[in-house]
């Protein structure tokens, strides 16, 4: 007996005791209408208070069997789900270990005796399909993610699954669907971003895939890695602009024009086309400045092509020779060369051979390089020097047989005076071949 029940009976006697000596006389009880009984009050107080210990403690013997019982049972089927998990662990060792060894039918099997003990595993149905998918099964793959997010319709496993399964199947519809499902149970990953991204690529949906392109840009994190995805930004809004541009719909690709430009100031082809919506529209004064800009952010060739032609349009040959000669003092190395040597075809188009041989001798090394040589020629024809004319397209010839008979390595790309079995900067066998174009 515990000692709360000790005090508890104490007190219970000593009350007895006390209203026992309070009233020395009898209590009669009747059990009929002529019959009664005749009890001390010690002894009816006693017998009260033991009859409700009996009934206390008859009713807490019968919950205490109750929860006996209960027990038993949730202890029993606690047994059978641990027996269950732990084959279930070992049937999915199993599947790793079968698919690691390219096993894909034994792997199937050990998924489906799963599912025949835990039929509503939401990991497994996941797991499972994502497999069957693999293997091209896609309708059985689309029936396990179903399933599993029917029961959880939260897990983003199991929707991640159902998307694959729809981009399988090649329903965008369906696919972006599921993806927007995701999208409002995780806002802040960008692995959604590129998901739906890739969606709108397959369709060529140049607009949402900038509007959604311009989301990830402002979740994800890294200097380095944001103006790369501008980068790409960049290029969507200016095949959003290309479209509109094939359309002739000129003054809105514009604007998508210059809407990649400030995401990207060196994107060349937003530029160029720039500046070719606004000859469309007849504002050749808006295209220069639009190729002259061009020019100064990215140094490509092209925007000064571009331009020549406008001026030559407008008879302002001058001005572009004056371009020209600022672009020429400001490069170097191969881009420098081939500036030079549009002026001096340009020099050659108006009838100046000797502005041209003046900017060719003076900039090139003719001896070096057979176009120059060539170009060099020419204006010493038209300048009638035939020997001096003569003499360079000579040169130019000597110059196109050397090079025809060097030789290029397939590998690594190095260009060799002789023919060797393995090349001399990688020292690959059997890759050197003679140049068969002078590029």
């Amino acid at each position: 007996m515990s000692f709360k029940s000790i005090i508890c009976f104490l007190f219970f006697t000593l009350v007895s005791v006390y209203f026992s000596f309070l009233n020395p006389h009898g209590a009669s009880i009747y059990i009929s209408q002529d019959r009664a009984l005749q009890l001390p009050m010690i002894v009816l107080i006693l017998g009260s208070v033991l009859i409700g210990f009996l009934i206390a403690g008859f009713l807490h013997g019968t919950l205490s069997l109750k929860f006996f019982f209960r027990n038993l049972v949730t202890t029993e089927r606690i047994k059978r789900q641990n027996k269950t998990n732990r084959r279930s662990q070992v049937l999915l060792e199993e599947v790793e270990n079968y698919l690691a060894c390219g096993y894909v039918s034994k792997a199937v099997s050990a998924y489906e005796k799963i599912l025949n003990t835990l039929p509503n595993d939401v990991i497994v149905l996941t797991r499972f399909g994502s497999l069957l998918r693999e293997e091209g099964k896609i309708e059985g793959a689309l029936k396990l993610h179903l399933k599993a997010v029917e029961i959880a319709p939260e897990n983003l496993n199991a929707l991640y699954g159902l998307a694959d399964d729809y981009c399988a199947k090649a329903i965008p519809e369906k696919e972006m669907e599921v993806l927007n499902k995701i999208l409002r149970l995780d806002r802040k990953s960008p692995l959604i971003f590129y998901r739906m991204r890739k969606v709108y690529l397959k369709s060529e949906n140049w607009k949402s895939a900038a509007d959604v392109q311009r989301k990830l840009v402002g979740r994800i994190k890294g200097r380095e890695k944001i103006e790369k995805e501008k980068i790409v930004l960049a290029q969507y809004l200016y095949k959003n602009g290309a479209r509109y541009f094939n359309n002739d719909n000129f003054d809105i690709a514009i604007i998508e024009f210059k809407s990649a430009l400030r995401e990207n100031n060196k994107c060349l082809s937003a530029h160029l086309l720039l500046g070719d919506a606004y000859l469309q529209l007849g504002d050749k004064k808006e295209a220069l400045k639009a190729w002259g800009k061009a020019y100064a952010s990215t140094k490509s060739i092209s925007c000064m092509l571009r331009m020549e032609e406008v001026y030559k349009d407008l008879g302002q040959e001058e001005k572009i020779i004056k371009k020209y000669k600022a672009a020429i003092s400001n490069s170097k190395d191969e881009t420098r060369e081939i500036l030079i040597m549009l002026l001096g075809v340009l020099y050659l188009e108006k009838k100046s051979p000797q502005e041209a041989i003046r900017v060719i001798e003076e900039n090139t090394n003719s001896e070096k390089s057979f176009i120059s040589s060539l170009i060099l020629g020419d204006a010493y024809k038209q300048d009638s020097k035939e020997t001096k004319s003569q003499k360079l397209i000579e040169n130019a010839t000597r110059q196109v047989k050397r090079a025809i008979f060097n030789f290029k390595c397939g590998k690594c790309g190095n260009i060799s005076g002789k023919w060797t079995d393995n090349c001399s900067s990688c020292n690959t066998f059997d890759t050197l071949e003679c140049l068969s174009r002078i590029n």
